[in-house]
C-alpha cells in the first residue's frame, strides 16, 4: 500500500511540474512574440518589476518601463497598452512561494535587447 501511495504521490508531483513548465514555456513565447517586439517600438530597453507577498497573497507593485539610459519611457502610452498583459506574463516568472507567510520580495527585470528575464 505504501508503494502505490509513493507511486501516486511522485506521478502526482510530475504532472505538477509538468504543468508549470508549460506555463513558463506560454509565457516565455508570449514575451519574446508579442510584448517585445512592442517594447522594442516603443524604446523601451528594461522592464523593472517589483512585487512582494505577504500573509497569503502577494502581487506586482510597480512596473517601470526604462529606456537604455534608464529613464522612463512614456508611462501613458506603454501602461494603458501593456500594462495588463504584461502584469500576466511576469507573474509567471515570480519564484514559487513568494507569497507566503512573511512572502517575499524582489524585482523580475526584462532586458528587452536580450528577450531575458
Amino acid at each position: 500500500m505504501a508503494q502505490a501511495q509513493d507511486n501516486y504521490l511522485e506521478r502526482l508531483m510530475a504532472e505538477y511540474r509538468q504543468h508549470e513548465q508549460a506555463r513558463l514555456e506560454t509565457a516565455k513565447a508570449t514575451l519574446k512574440a508579442e510584448i517585445i517586439p512592442r517594447l522594442k517600438k516603443w524604446g523601451v530597453a528594461k522592464v523593472k518589476a517589483e512585487y512582494s507577498g505577504y500573509g497569503d497573497s502577494g502581487c506586482i507593485n510597480h512596473i517601470a518601463y526604462l529606456d537604455a539610459q534608464s529613464q522612463p519611457v512614456n508611462m501613458d502610452m506603454v501602461r494603458s497598452a501593456s500594462d495588463p498583459e504584461m502584469e500576466r506574463v511576469l507573474y509567471e516568472f515570480l519564484p514559487d512561494g513568494f507569497e507566503i507567510n512573511d512572502g517575499g520580495q524582489g524585482t523580475l527585470t526584462i532586458d528587452v535587447a536580450a528577450g531575458t528575464v
